[in-house]
C-alpha cells in the first residue's frame, strides 16, 4: 500500500497538503500528453489506465483502484502525461502537487523519504512486471516458447538468448 511506514501524525501531514478530488463516472483523472506535476491516490472507487491509439480509440491497460498510485511520472519531472486515467467508478483521490509536497519534504525529512521509497518501490514493481510482458510479446513476435534458443551455446550465435 502505497501510506506504508507512514504513521498517523505523518499521514495527517501529509494529507494537509493533499488535495481532495471526486471524479464522476467517465472523467479523466489525468489526460494523456497533457502536462502535469502532481500524483494522486486513488482513495475510493476504481478508474483505468488507457493509452491513446490511432482513429481516437484507446488501449484499456490495467484496472486500479484504492490506494493505487497515479501521475507520478508527472510528479517526477516527465513533462507531459504518458497516459490517461479515467473514473469507471464514482472515484475519490488525493492530489500532491510537487512544489507543495517538496516544502512537505524540506520540513519533515522523513515523511518526504518514506513517500519517495514508496514511489520507488511502485516504479520498480511496474518495471519488473513491464520487462516480461515485453519478453512475452518479443517471444510471442518470434513465435518459439520462451527458454527456446535457436543456437547452441558458443556456435556464433546472438550474445542475447530468451531465457525464462
Amino acid at each position: 500500500m502505497f501510506f506504508d511506514n507512514l504513521d498517523k501524525t505523518e499521514l495527517e501531514k501529509l494529507e494537509g497538503v493533499g488535495v481532495l478530488t471526486r471524479y464522476e463516472i467517465g472523467s479523466a483523472i489525468i489526460e494523456e500528453g497533457m502536462p502535469g506535476s502532481s500524483f494522486g491516490v486513488i482513495l475510493t472507487g476504481k478508474a483505468e489506465v488507457r493509452k491513446r491509439l490511432d482513429g481516437g480509440k484507446h488501449k484499456a491497460l490495467v484496472e486500479i483502484g484504492p490506494f493505487d498510485l497515479i501521475g507520478e511520472l508527472g510528479f517526477l519531472g516527465v513533462e507531459s502525461r504518458s497516459a490517461s486515467v479515467i473514473a469507471l467508478e464514482v472515484t475519490e483521490v488525493l492530489s500532491f502537487e510537487r512544489k507543495s509536497f517538496q516544502a512537505l519534504a524540506e520540513r519533515f525529512p522523513h515523511i518526504g523519504m518514506i513517500v519517495y521509497q514508496n514511489m520507488a518501490r511502485i516504479l520498480a514493481e511496474r518495471l519488473a512486471s513491464n520487462n516480461i510482458s515485453l519478453m512475452d510479446t518479443i517471444v510471442w513476435a518470434l513465435g518459439r516458447p520462451r527458454g527456446v534458443t535457436t543456437e547452441a551455446p558458443g556456435t556464433g550465435g546472438s550474445r542475447f538468448r530468451w531465457a525464462g
